[in-house]
């Protein structure tokens, strides 16, 4: 008998020593990051908007920072902090004002193409007559000039999405009244139909609508196919609001993609391919589900148990990423592929996640956070990338910084990778994150050899209440599950 327990403790050794080397190996392959704070120019809050193409292949990056100028239109301020803000593009180390359109106070960035083409909204310096809000009105920088795109006939409008032989997509009211408030949606005043438009570097034209009161193009491909939302009437319907569904746009043409039962759906993104991603009602509109869109056919992607899904982002690859309720609803980040919808889980100590960034490796950025029902306690930007669980991205920065990684939303084919964090004082600032194979192609000076050791030294200050105070409002509409963010 003594042999036998000779052998089984031999063999319970080489399990225990494979762990470690596992253990080990699999620590080394970890990636690690550079993290750069973008700053600002001169105010508290540094911003991008999430769920565009605000980063080129390159490492050039789009947002928009804050002055240390009050905001003097405090009614209306375009961030929380409330100071005059600018938008600005990030190349190589340096930060740049991109200024904005004569007259106007702040400015805000969209979207970037390969030739540099940069597209947004501005203020003007005017005034709606209707609302009294400062208009703001879509923008396109081409390198060392402002355009003003002007609107469809209202008073105010956004450039989203721009294709790299710069047709640029964006949303636009046209003055005529409307009073279904489906414009209040997406930041817009409830006096006019909002629609969405493209421009063609010469002229400016309505996409059209499926029906209803005007539409919102939420996402355009390089080939200039866009996705987006629009009502199918004016009429309520059994919600108490108009139904609106999905659609694509291509040369000169709004298809209505359907739904999965329900009346309420919306397109949040394409790739490259034209697979259209977003969420639909089911029948009965109580329960919500991602769809992939592709030749003609929705498909009900499902969700991770719960009876709430919605499809943020797609690679070219079709990989399909989003935020799922599990079976005790609470809410995980998900990858659909091949037919199959993955748990990509939480950072340890976490109960909540979303994803919003895929690239064509198949690696994956989102926002993990633990929510106690009240208040959000904690949160962390992560990485996913097949090979594990999911790394909170705090733990793979390998030069010194204070600031507190709570949010990834983009990143590049290349790996860079563009979040949010707070210092310790509270701001909220723009990071990047450039992996160390790519510093010398970025700009960015060698990589340590004491990489790893940096980042599991670092030691980042929690949340405070007033932290926790942004988080909540940012992360409240995933609770109330709207389709329309």
């Amino acid at each position: 008998m003594r042999w036998i327990r000779t052998i089984g403790m031999l063999a319970m050794s080489l399990m225990i020593f494979s762990t470690y080397l596992w253990a080990q190996e699999n620590n080394q392959r970890r990636p690690r990051y550079k993290v750069i704070d973008v700053g600002t120019f001169g105010g508290p809050v540094s911003v991008y908007n999430v769920l565009t193409r605000i980063a080129t292949a390159n490492g050039i990056v789009v947002g928009a920072a804050d002055t240390d100028a009050p905001d003097p239109y405090p009614f209306a301020c375009w961030d929380a902090s409330c100071f005059v803000q600018h938008a600005y593009v990030w190349r190589k180390g340096e930060l740049t004002d991109m200024g904005t359109l004569p007259g106007g106070s702040s400015s805000y960035t969209n979207a970037i193409n390969t030739r540099g083409l940069i597209v947004g909204q501005s203020q003007n310096g005017e005034l709606d007559p209707v609302t009294g809000i400062p208009k703001f009105i879509a923008t396109v920088w081409d390198h060392d000039k402002i355009r003003n795109l002007g609107t469809l006939g209202g008073g105010f409008s956004i450039a989203v999405a721009v294709t790299d032989q710069n047709f640029v997509m964006g949303d636009a009211e046209n003055g005529k009244p409307d009073d279904s408030g489906f414009g209040e949606n997406f930041g817009f005043s409830q006096a006019s139909e909002i629609h969405a438009f493209g421009w063609d570097g010469r002229k400016k034209f309505d996409l059209g609508s499926l029906g209803g009161p005007g539409a919102f193009g939420n996402d355009m491909n390089n080939l200039g196919q866009v996705v987006g939302v629009s009502p199918v009437t004016s009429i309520p319907g059994p919600l108490g609001i108009a139904p609106f569904a999905p659609f694509l746009w291509e040369k000169g043409r709004m298809q209505n993609l359907g739904n999965l039962g329900g009346t309420l759906g919306v397109a949040s993104a394409i790739n490259n391919r034209g697979q259209v991603v977003g969420a639909s009602n089911l029948a009965g509109d109580l329960v919500t589900h991602p769809f992939l869109w592709e030749r003609g056919k929705m498909s009900d992607l499902g969700t991770l148990g719960g009876d709430y899904g919605n499809a943020e982002w797609l690679s070219d690859a079709g990989d399909v990423i989003g935020i799922s309720a599990i079976a005790d609803q609470s809410l995980h980040a998900f990858l659909w592929k091949r037919g199959k919808m993955t748990d990509l889980g939480t950072v340890d100590g976490d109960n909540s996640s979303n994803a919003f960034g895929v690239n064509v490796k198949g690696q994956i950025v989102g926002q993990s956070w633990f929510w106690d029902g009240q208040n959000t306690t904690a949160s962390h930007a992560f990485l996913w990338d097949g090979n594990g669980p999911m790394l909170d991205l705090n733990m793979l920065i390998s030069n010194d910084s204070e600031i507190n990684l709570i949010e990834a939303d983009f990143i590049t084919d290349r790996g860079l990778i563009v979040a949010r964090g707070f210092l310790p004082n509270g701001d909220l600032h723009t990071t990047i994150l450039i992996p160390d194979e790519e510093r010398n192609d970025i700009g960015t000076n060698e990589v340590s050899a004491d990489s790893a050791a940096l980042a599991e030294q670092r030691n980042i200050a929690p949340l405070t209440p007033q932290m926790q105070a942004v988080l909540n409002a940012r992360l409240a509409k995933y609770y109330r599950h709207d389709l329309l963010k």
